[in-house]
C-alpha cells in the first residue's frame, strides 16, 4: 500500500473510495429492476453481510456486554420474537447431522409417544402417519448402531439440525429448522460482533441445503446510516456535507427495500449498494450529522427519490437517463460551478490501451472486432461522455451507451477524451464516478466555500428534489 506523503493526500483518497458506494449498486439495480419506493419506510432494514459466494458455513457472534443472547424469529413487521435465551456471551452455530435412535413403538398422536417414551426421551417423529420416540441426539450412526447391537428395538434416525454452541457447549438443537433469530441481551445498548466488526440489532441466520449461512444483519434505519456515513464521506469535513451525505444515504436505504428480496434481505454491506460496517467508522461527527437529520428523506413531490451520488464529476452532472438509463425529473445533469473550489483534490487521470486489446474485451462481450483502430466518444450537453463507438480496419462497430461507455475499461469517470497515438489509444478524465446525482467534493465545496447547508447542496443537486 502506498503511504501517502500528507495528510490531503489521505483525506482525497478515503473520499474517492468512499464515492463508488451507489456507482456500483446502480449498476447492479438496472440489470433487473429498480425497485419502486416503498409506501411507508420499514423501522428495520435487512442488510446482507454473508451471502452468496460469501456465506458461511459456520457463525459466530459474540455479546459486546458480556451477557448471553436472545433466540427466536422476525415477525411480518420486522420485530425480533424472543422464543428462548441462552447465556453465553460467544455463540457458534452451524448446521450438522444428528442421529437419533427411532423407537419401533408407533402411536397416533405426538404426545401419546412423548409420554411413552420414559428417560432419556428427544423428542417425536412423525413417520408415514405415526409417532414414534427419537432417543439422542448422538453425533454418529455408530453410536445408534450400538444400541442397536446390544437389543434394542428401533432404527438409525438422521437429521440436519441447525446447533447452537455456547462456551460450555452445545446449547440449543433446531431440528430441520432453516432461519434463526439471535438478538444480544443488553442492560445498556450492546453490540454483537460478527467477524471483527460491531453492530446494533438482531441477526437473521438463513441455512441453505448446502449447510451454507446467508447472514443478515437486522437494524434500525437510523443506526443503519450511522453505518454507512462515515464509509461513504470522511470524518472531519464540513457538518453541512455530513449531513447531506446522511440524508442522500437514509433515502438510498429506504428507496431500496427488497432490492434482494429473492435473497432474503434488502441491501448488501458492499460498494454494491451503500458501504456498511457497523459501529467500527462512527465517530462523533458523523453520528451528530446522522442525529441532526434523523426522519429527513430527499423527496420529489413529496415520494422518495432514487438516489445516487459520486466522489466528483469534474465540472458537469449527468441525466439519470444517459449513464443508468432512469429519467427522472431530480436527475438532471448541469454545471457545476462548486468543484472549482476543491480543484486541488479532483482527481485527474489518463488511461493507455492498445487496439487488440480494446477488441479482445469487446469481443468477451460477444462482439466480432479485429483491433480497434478509431474510436468516438458521444459528449451530452454537459460535456460527459454518454456512449463510445468503437471501429476496427474493415469498419466493423461495436457501441455503448450509458455506464459501460467508461466502465467498460475501468475508467474513472464519465468524463474524458480520447486521442489514438500510433495505435495506442489514450483516455484522459477528470473526476472520480457516474457524474450522476450529488457529487461529494461538490458538497465538500458547497458546505466549505459557499457556506451552504445540506438542504441548498440538496436541492441543488436533485433539481427539484427538497428535504423532508
Amino acid at each position: 500500500m502506498k503511504i501517502y506523503r500528507n495528510m490531503l493526500a489521505a483525506l482525497l483518497c478515503l473520499a474517492l473510495l468512499a464515492g463508488l458506494g451507489p456507482s456500483a449498486s446502480a449498476e447492479r439495480l438496472f440489470e433487473t429492476e429498480t425497485p419502486a419506493a416503498p409506501r411507508e419506510i420499514p423501522e428495520t432494514l435487512y442488510i446482507g453481510l454473508s451471502f452468496g459466494e460469501r456465506a458461511v458455513t459456520e457463525v459466530v457472534l459474540k455479546n459486546t456486554e458480556g451477557l448471553g443472547f436472545c433466540l427466536g424469529r422476525m415477525d411480518e413487521e420486522r420485530h425480533f420474537v424472543e422464543e428462548d435465551r441462552v447465556a453465553s456471551p460467544l455463540l457458534r452455530i452451524r448446521q450438522e447431522t444428528l442421529w437419533y435412535f427411532l423407537s419401533d413403538a408407533a402411536y397416533a398422536t405426538e404426545q401419546e409417544a412423548i409420554a411413552s417414551a420414559g428417560r432419556g426421551f428427544a423428542k417425536a417423529v412423525e413417520v408415514d402417519g405415526r409417532w414414534h420416540g427419537a432417543y439422542g441426539p448422538y453425533q454418529t450412526v455408530g453410536e445408534v448402531m450400538a444400541l442397536l447391537r446390544q437389543g434394542a428395538v428401533g432404527k438409525a434416525h438422521a437429521e440436519r439440525s441447525l446447533v447452537v454452541f455456547g462456551e460450555r457447549g452445545r446449547e440449543r438443537i433446531y431440528p430441520d429448522a432453516a432461519e434463526l433469530a439471535v438478538q444480544a441481551i443488553s442492560e445498556k445498548e450492546a453490540a454483537t460482533s460478527y467477524r471483527g466488526r460491531e453492530y446494533r440489532g438482531a441477526f437473521v441466520l438463513r441455512c441453505g441445503e448446502d449447510g451454507r449461512f446467508t447472514v443478515v444483519n437486522a437494524v434500525a434505519l437510523e443506526h443503519y446510516v450511522k453505518g454507512v456515513v462515515p464509509y461513504e464521506m470522511s470524518s472531519g469535513w464540513p457538518v453541512e456535507a455530513l449531513k447531506a451525505q446522511a440524508i442522500c444515504a437514509r433515502t438510498y436505504g429506504a428507496y431500496h427495500v427488497g432490492a434482494y428480496a429473492e435473497e432474503g434481505f434488502d441491501l448488501t454491506d458492499d460498494t454494491e449498494c451503500q458501504v456498511y460496517r457497523g459501529l467500527g467508522g462512527a465517530r462523533e461527527d458523523t453520528d451528530a450529522a446522522v442525529d441532526a437529520t434523523a426522519g429527513l428523506f430527499v423527496r420529489y413531490e413529496g415520494a422518495l427519490c432514487e438516489i445516487y451520488y459520486f466522489s466528483s464529476d469534474g465540472g458537469a452532472t449527468e441525466d439519470g437517463l444517459n449513464i443508468f438509463g432512469s429519467d427522472q425529473p431530480y436527475l438532471k445533469g448541469k454545471k457545476d460551478p462548486y468543484e472549482a473550489a476543491m480543484d486541488k483534490f479532483v482527481l485527474r487521470w489518463e488511461r493507455r490501451f492498445t487496439g487488440a486489446y480494446i477488441s479482445q474485451r469487446l469481443n468477451d462481450l460477444g462482439y466480432e472486432l479485429g483491433p480497434v483502430t478509431r474510436i468516438e466518444p458521444s459528449y451530452s450537453k454537459n460535456g460527459n461522455v454518454i456512449a463510445v463507438s468503437y471501429y476496427d480496419q474493415s469498419g466493423a462497430a461495436a457501441e455503448l451507451q450509458y455506464r459501460d461507455s467508461y466502465s467498460f475499461l475501468a475508467l474513472d469517470s464519465a468524463r474524458f477524451t480520447v486521442k489514438n497515438e500510433g495505435g495506442l489509444f489514450v483516455f484522459t478524465g477528470v473526476g472520480w464516478g457516474h457524474n450522476c446525482g450529488m457529487s461529494q467534493w461538490g458538497a465538500y465545496a458547497m458546505a466549505a466555500s459557499y457556506g451552504k447547508t445540506a438542504e441548498e447542496i440538496i436541492e441543488f443537486y436533485f433539481t427539484g428534489a427538497a428535504v423532508g
